[in-house]
């Protein structure tokens, strides 16, 4: 069962800690006003008070510069590395704390009493304390915008001089206490409205212009790219921006007659009430494309975490990317997404349906699937089945596929051949889990001296025998 990945990060936490209140950023926002005004409800338009600080901390970019290559890593072709100094400064004011609290309580648990001495009353004494400002992972709250599209930080921050480590806490301990910061993004290198964000619902998100139009950079107006197809739910809306069909992606190279899809995409989460959540989603499980003959393929990766998801944040369209391996002779015509049990389709072209050839027999297992056989042929021994399967199901399906799919051959029934299988480049899907209201085309291969006669299902609710026709060669 399918579970959405959201980050809990909340805010604030408050510890006492050797001298020194800790106010800990983890990873969920809350939402502040001190970034926008209130909504005019006579344009519709939001009024951006733009801020080099909020309550807690200022940031100024002392400069920033494009790069085609660091450290030998290479900017692919059509964008580029975008290098950000940054100065952080802890402006919380110090804060009063009684001394008893940052000392300890005197032992109790032993001694002597003195029963006859009237009880004296004791002035509590403070100290004034620094509150030090601290995020668990920057990489949660540090975006780069470019013409209405949010970039994460890229990997190679680590690697830079003075760059941050994006799974360990970045603090500024003490109050007017100074810390460099340098970052790095990539983005399209035609971008023309470049603006940075840091997400704070406690104290304040602090927006900071770089270059163009600060609103176009957050995408106040809308999106500035173009846009091929959209689709929203309650928790998070998606829009397709393009895709590429590509022989190597990662420094992978597709095997023979097949190609990479690469989609570029970007998603906003409306997921929390005052506090809001980045949405993350597993790809290799949750996304996948299909053909215009109706096959299905599970992602092969992205622009992933370290943990391996994809990621929207609230507020401002995040941009992503999707990595297909899909046959080289096949058209990719949609695009899905699954989150808990709802399903986003976004097509890639403008043609709406799937051609299908007619089944050759159909059959209903119950209220959870219909299974279609669309047809058969045989070459070098070997019998290859083409299958479709339509869920009626509001959850995934998962599908064994030796145990649920035979030939009869002399009334021996034959499971398919799993290294024939995983050969053809209509093989199914891994996992072979069907989304909800879902529709997966894909082939079976068998090894068999004989013609089948007879397909066999077992289905969750019922099996069916179905008669074949003559086998093509």
């Amino acid at each position: 069962m399918f579970k959405l990945k959201t980050l809990i990060l909340r805010l604030p936490v408050i510890l006492f800690m050797s001298g020194l209140i800790l106010i800990s950023l983890s990873g969920k926002y809350r939402t502040s006003s001190s970034l926008r005004e209130d909504v005019d409800p006579a344009s519709g338009e939001e009024n951006i008070k733009i801020q080099s600080a909020n309550k807690a901390a200022r940031i100024e970019i002392i400069t920033h510069r494009f790069e085609q290559e660091i450290n030998g890593n290479q900017a692919p072709e059509g964008w580029r590395f975008f290098v950000l100094q940054t100065r952080w400064e802890n402006i919380h004011p110090k804060q009063k704390v009684e001394k008893d609290k940052l000392e300890g309580k005197a032992d109790r648990t032993m001694g002597v009493k003195n029963f006859a001495r009237k009880k004296e009353t004791k002035k509590e004494d403070y100290v004034e304390v620094d509150v030090a400002y601290m995020i668990e992972k920057i990489i949660n709250h540090a975006y780069l915008l470019a013409d209405g599209l949010a970039f994460s930080l890229h990997r190679v921050t680590e690697d830079i001089p003075e760059g941050t480590n994006l799974g360990e806490a970045f603090m500024i301990s003490k109050f007017r206490e100074i810390r460099p910061a340098n970052f790095v993004y990539l983005i399209p290198e035609k971008a023309e409205n470049i603006g940075f964000r840091f997400f704070d619902y406690e104290y304040g998100h602090i927006d900071l212009p770089i270059q163009g139009d600060i609103k176009k950079a957050l995408g106040v107006d809308g999106l500035a790219v173009d846009i091929i197809s959209r689709a929203k739910n309650d928790a998070v809306e998606v829009a397709v921006h393009s895709f590429e069909l590509m022989d190597e992606y990662d420094e992978e190279e597709a095997p023979e007659d097949w190609r990479y899809a690469v989609i570029h995409l970007s998603g906003k989460s409306y997921l929390g009430t005052n506090v809001k959540d980045i949405v993350q989603i597993e790809p290799e499980e949750y996304t996948w494309v299909t053909t215009e003959g109706g096959y299905f393929y599970y992602s092969e990766g992205g622009s992933t975490t370290d943990e391996g998801m994809i990621r929207f944040t609230p507020e401002v369209f995040q941009h992503q990317e999707l990595a297909f391996l899909v046959p080289a002779s096949d058209q990719i015509s949609q695009l899905g997404l699954r989150l808990r049990n709802d399903v986003l389709r976004l097509d890639l072209t403008e043609k709406k349906s799937i051609d299908l050839p007619k089944p050759i027999a159909t059959h209903q297992d119950g209220d959870i699937m219909e299974v279609m056989l669309f047809g058969l042929w045989e070459k070098n021994r070997h019998i290859t089945v083409d299958l479709g399967i339509q869920s009626l199901e509001t959850s995934g399906i998962e599908i064994q596929r030796d145990a649920q799919f035979m030939i009869v051959v002399d009334e021996e029934r034959i499971s398919l051949d799993d290294s024939l299988t995983d050969e053809l480049l209509h093989r199914p899907p891994t996992p072979f889990i069907i989304p909800p209201k879902s529709f997966i085309r894909f082939e079976l291969a068998y090894s068999a001296d004989s013609a089948p006669s007879v397909f066999y299902f077992r289905g969750f609710e019922s099996e069916k025998y179905m008669e074949l026709p003559h086998i093509n060669k």
